[in-house]
Formats: structure tokens, C-alpha cells, sequence
């Protein structure tokens, strides 16, 4: 009797943990130091987020960040021929701004500005 309830307790956890929606994002920047960008999230799985980031962003293109919660930004020096960027990660939107301007800003970006940003819903 023991064993079925705690089989028929383990099964109820499994269905509800499966049924809480998940949510993916991803960042792709183009190989001339991200010129070129595309952006996905709060898309059900990862490959569909990489899959829609890539197609924003064009040829020449890779996926430099997934997230599967929180959110993410991605910033770019604004400077006249500069390729510096930075991106960054966190809990809430304005975190993950200043994560991306601190990245670009410490990979030598002097007019750095958020080109993207966005947040899942989980």
C-alpha cells in the first residue's frame, strides 16, 4: 500500500512538473562583430529560438546565447566603426541591460547602447 502511494505521489509531481510551460530564448550575431542581430524568446523549445534568432539575423550568423528563463540583452558600441558588443543574462529586464552595457563597456565600448532585449515568461 505504501509503494502505491508513494508511486501514485511520484507520478502526480512528474505530471505536474511536465505541464508547467518552459520557455527558451536565443542571441545570434553575425561574424563582422555583430552588425547583423537576431533576437527569439519565449519560444517552447531551444531549437525553435535558435532556429528564429538565426533567420532575423542572416547569413553568416551563429547563435551566441540560449536562456531558458529570465531574460537577456544585447548591446552594441555605438561609435563610428567600432565592433564591440557585449550581452548578459538576469532575472529581471533592467539586470540584463546593465549586464550587456557592462560587458560591452568592459570589452573597450565607449558609446554603448542596448540593441535588443527580452524576457520569457517562466
Amino acid at each position: 500500500m505504501r509503494t502505491l502511494a508513494t508511486t501514485l505521489a511520484l507520478s502526480l509531481a512528474l505530471a505536474v512538473t511536465s505541464s508547467q510551460a518552459w520557455a527558451a530564448g536565443a542571441l545570434a550575431i553575425d561574424s563582422n562583430q555583430g552588425d547583423q542581430f537576431g533576437f527569439a524568446y519565449d519560444y517552447a523549445t531551444l531549437g525553435e529560438a535558435q532556429q528564429r534568432a538565426l533567420g532575423e539575423c542572416g547569413g553568416n550568423c551563429q547563435v551566441v546565447l540560449d536562456f531558458d528563463s529570465g531574460c537577456a540583452a544585447y548591446a552594441a558600441d555605438q561609435s563610428n566603426g567600432s565592433t564591440v558588443y557585449g550581452w548578459g543574462t538576469a532575472e529581471s529586464s533592467g539586470g540584463a541591460q546593465q549586464r550587456a552595457l557592462q560587458e560591452c563597456s568592459n570589452q573597450g565600448g565607449n558609446s554603448c547602447q542596448v540593441r535588443t532585449w527580452g524576457c520569457n515568461s517562466n
